[in-house]
């Protein structure tokens, strides 16, 4: 309601109190006067006065009787702009006749019964604007099958795929044993389009267009019309977890879609319904699951009672893939327990507490495991592998603190830190090892979570063998060539990292060099090869120089390593561009370059 219109009452209500309360200070201040002055004061009882008074109510009287009339106009004011407060301000309603003239009341009542119906409606929602809609904006536009892109036994091999070899690499999105595909489709098509994105592999033909397909849905619906529904955030979490292409610098894309996953639980409300179905029970499980794990960004999802209570209800269901869920989310839930502890770490704690909180840790990782390897020999392989690769990363991170040097200033040579350093190289071989030895057709079903991970080993590695090498270097005491020695042999990372780019090369089969560049796991597999050529270069760099006699003994691991690469299938360092062999002069990169290449992988994570 405009203001004019509710302060013009109030203002005669304000002049009319004002006028009684200064007549009735008038009265008080001439006894007042009298009391001054030492007299008395004494009122004429004339007969004319009285008789005066007897016709004609007193002053006060009116003043009185104005009062109790604003009053109850006021009173009918405030229920009727109670009533106008829905009401758009570029429309306001004017009632301030009602105030001046004997046809307000009939005014008023004239308002309530033509519009109370339209405010009856506005207070039903107090939010603003129109409901996003509920209907599909691509609601009957031909599918994959429909447009010949796929036939129907295609699509329903993919589906079937999905069922039995994705799903336990990622259990939070599942789909009935007995829905077919064309049922899947014509229920949930925007959920069908991205499982076939899943499983169709990094090489297919149709891999670009499929893209294109679930990126103009999520333009159109999810962006441009803001469709909230259950079946986008299914769609939405196998997209993200299947996460392949294009992969560009710092991952923009993918963040976008797991912050939509994110946007819509929030919106649907599954963050705290009390009645949700299994469905949105395992989104909820998974949106938290994937938004915490992938690329090391803060979500606004916590771990709190809603999702303890989720790990219950599923436990109990008939699917074994709900089952599963449990070791994702307990595994999860202790990396961001630690990534808070090393986040509050000031860099003036030492050694003392860098033990203290690590060794606390290591407590919880250690009944982690064990809950979870009670039940590991009952799942199957796929799984088993994805709950294994799950336990070493976590084991390596736990040593994440000795590779911030701030910590250890004047114990940076210390028996604890290079513990921790070398427990973390053994432990990102682990990680390694594990994916390199699956199975072709489960490298093929990796998740991004998988790739980051393997990723962070890539990465940690070499950053401790150069930290080891350079604490070696710059004590006083004589070195041994034994102790540069184990360090390189303990890593083996040139070998290490060779056949892991020739395991993940079986994802891109066919593929050209452009292709695999706009890939994520081609544009890995090149920089892991690029960090193996450089790294010889980069050790040599540090104990070369240093020790003073048999350096090429101290080197012999290094070389031999260089020389077996050498031995490695062609196809093994070939560059983007097509070249048999990356320039020799291209290898020896300075420090910050080193720094840069190594941050690609560690910043993945």
């Amino acid at each position: 309601m405009p203001v004019s219109t509710v302060s013009r009452p109030f203002r005669l209500l304000s002049d009319i109190l004002y006028q009684h309360h200064e007549h009735r200070n008038s009265d008080s201040q001439e006894e007042g006067r009298c009391a001054r002055l030492g007299k008395s004061c004494t009122y004429l009882d004339l007969p004319q006065t009285r008789k005066k008074h007897n016709a004609a109510p007193s002053r006060v009287a009116l003043l009185e009787g104005q009062v109790g009339q604003l009053t109850s106009q006021l009173s009918a004011l405030t229920r009727q702009n109670d009533l106008n407060r829905r009401i758009s301000p570029e429309t306001p309603i004017d009632i301030s006749n009602t105030l001046t003239n004997d046809s307000g009341s009939s005014q008023g009542q004239r308002l309530e019964s033509e519009d109370i119906s339209m405010l009856l409606d506005a207070a039903k929602d107090p939010s603003h604007g129109l409901a996003p809609p509920i209907s599909s904006a691509l609601a009957g536009q031909p599918s994959l099958v429909d447009r010949g892109l796929f036939s129907e036994s295609e699509t329903e091999n993919l589906i079937q795929t999905f069922k039995s070899a994705f799903v336990p690499k990622f259990p939070f999105v599942l789909i009935a044993s007995t829905e077919t595909a064309v049922q899947l489709g014509k229920r949930e098509p925007f959920l069908f389009l991205c499982v076939i994105a899943a499983t169709i592999g990094s090489s297919h033909p149709l891999r670009k267009k499929v893209t294109e397909e679930v990126m103009k849905h999520i333009t159109l619906r999810v962006v441009e019309r803001s469709e909230r529904n259950l079946e986008l955030l299914r769609g939405l979490l196998v997209y993200s977890a299947w996460y392949t292409y294009p992969a560009e610098r710092y991952h923009p894309q993918l963040l976008l879609l797991i912050q939509f996953c994110v946007s819509i639980l929030y919106d649907l409300g599954l963050h705290k319904k009390s009645t949700a179905s299994l469905d949105e029970q395992r989104a909820l499980l998974g949106t938290y699951w994937l938004s915490s794990s992938t690329l090391g960004r803060p979500t606004a999802i916590k771990h709190d009672s809603r999702i303890d209570e989720c790990i219950e209800n599923l436990s109990s269901t008939e699917y074994l893939s709900d089952r599963m869920i449990a070791p994702f989310i307990q595994l999860q839930f202790f990396l961001t327990t630690m990534d808070d502890a090393y986040t509050s770490m000031q860099a003036r704690g030492g050694r003392a507490l860098v033990q203290v909180i690590r060794d606390s840790l290591q407590r919880q990782l250690d009944s982690v495991r064990a809950r979870i390897e009670k039940d590991l020999p009952f799942f199957p392989s796929p799984l088993g592998n994805a709950v294994r690769t799950e336990l070493h990363y976590a084991e390596m991170r736990l040593e994440e603190l000795s590779l911030r040097e701030q910590l250890w200033t004047g114990e940076s040579n210390s028996a604890f830190r290079v513990n921790m350093l070398m427990t973390m190289i053994q432990k990102g071989r682990e990680v390694i090892h594990t994916i390199r030895n699956l199975p072709k057709s489960e490298i093929a079903e990796m998740t991004i979570i998988t790739s980051a991970h393997i990723c962070a080993a890539v990465g940690y590695i070499p950053t401790a063998v150069m930290s080891i090498l350079n604490n070696i270097t710059n004590v006083e005491v004589p070195i041994m060539d034994a102790e540069v020695q184990a360090v390189l042999e303990a890593a083996d990372y040139p070998h290490v990292v060779a056949d892991l780019a020739n395991a993940l090369d079986t994802r891109l089969v066919g593929m050209s060099a452009a292709d695999r560049e706009w890939d994520i796991t081609g544009s890995l597999c090149s920089k892991m090869r690029l960090l193996a050529r450089c790294y010889p270069y980069q050790v040599k760099a540090i104990v070369g120089s240093t020790l003073s006699k048999d350096v090429g003994q101290s080197m012999s691991l290094v070389d031999a390593a260089q020389s077996s690469e050498d031995s490695i299938a062609p196809q093994l360092w070939s560059s983007t561009e097509g070249n048999d062999r990356i320039p020799e002069d291209m290898l020896p990169i300075d420090e910050i370059q080193w720094e840069s290449l190594l941050s690609d992988f560690t910043g993945f994570n």
